[in-house]
């Protein structure tokens, strides 16, 4: 008796390759989708423990929440050096160095931002995917020829101050004047912090908000992300983290998205920017 191995046709072969690529058509989107839930998670646990380290801090600073800073990029010199900045002030709530600190260290040995790339920090949203070469800079260049830096994913809300200023007639910036929790009368629907977007491409080429500079470390609705399913996620006053579509975070109260709406107020019902009143462009 003769021992035979049957060989494979060539329509068996390719029978098998179209199995194989339509499991690979199959395979792929579904982990993709997987991994960027995952990134929404962890984005989620970070804004959490900002909302918490707000909390914390209220409560041992009289009950008022950290300075949100001058939203101009060439401030950050002046934001870096208070020590109630947002980002020095939380960093320590939470067990991380204040940026200030990361900033200097940084420039110092003139390379990037600890947290520039995609570091897994509280500072990163790990879905942020970014175009630029570098993270922003402000201020002189060092010798190596690099200036000093700074990369944020997450920004404080910086209407929450608005009304107040406003009343007391000082600049957007100043810290004659903070909100307190007290002052916040609906803690489920009132913004602390939210993720910003990375790149202008989160957004459609038409859309009226693309075009918003990027380089803040707080901001308002202009900058509102929208790399999960055309939306970002958002800290409240009372702790809990939500989904919101960027759409639906950036039109005003009179039913547009357009910045220059006369009288135009972004608190629209279901999220509060300013507590104190409208929250103006």
């Amino acid at each position: 008796m003769s021992n035979h191995r049957r060989a494979f046709t060539l329509v068996e072969l390719m029978v098998t390759v179209s199995i194989i690529a339509l499991l690979i058509g199959l395979l792929v989107p579904a982990l993709g989708s997987m991994r960027r839930a995952g990134w929404a998670t962890k984005s989620q646990s970070n804004l959490r423990q900002w909302g918490m380290a707000m909390d914390s801090w209220a409560s041992i600073h009289d009950d008022t929440l950290p300075w949100e800073g001058s939203k101009v990029a060439a401030d950050m010199g002046t934001n870096l050096a208070n020590p109630n900045f947002w980002p020095n002030a939380l960093a320590g709530m939470l067990g991380v160095d204040s940026y200030a600190t990361i900033s200097e260290r940084a420039f110092q040995e003139q390379r990037n931002v600890d947290n520039w790339d995609g570091a897994e920090t509280v500072w990163n949203d790990p879905g942020a995917v970014v175009t630029r070469s570098e993270p922003w800079s402000f201020g002189d260049a060092g010798k190596g020829g690099l200036r000093r830096q700074f990369w944020f994913n997450y920004g404080m809300n910086y209407r929450l101050n608005q009304t107040l200023l406003q009343q007391a007639g000082v600049p957007e910036a100043s810290t004659a004047v903070m909100v307190r929790t007290a002052h916040i009368a609906f803690a489920d629907r009132t913004i602390y912090m939210f993720e910003l977007r990375a790149q202008e491409g989160e957004l459609a080429i038409d859309d009226p908000h693309r075009n918003a500079s990027l380089d803040r470390a707080s901001a308002g609705w202009k900058r509102y992300a929208a790399r999960y399913s055309n939306g970002g996620h958002s800290v409240f006053a009372d702790g809990h983290v939500s989904w919101f579509g960027n759409e639906e975070a950036t039109t005003n109260a009179q039913g547009s998205r357009v910045p220059s709406t006369p009288n135009g107020d972004w608190n629209n019902g279901k999220l509060i920017w300013d507590p104190l009143g409208p929250a103006l462009n």
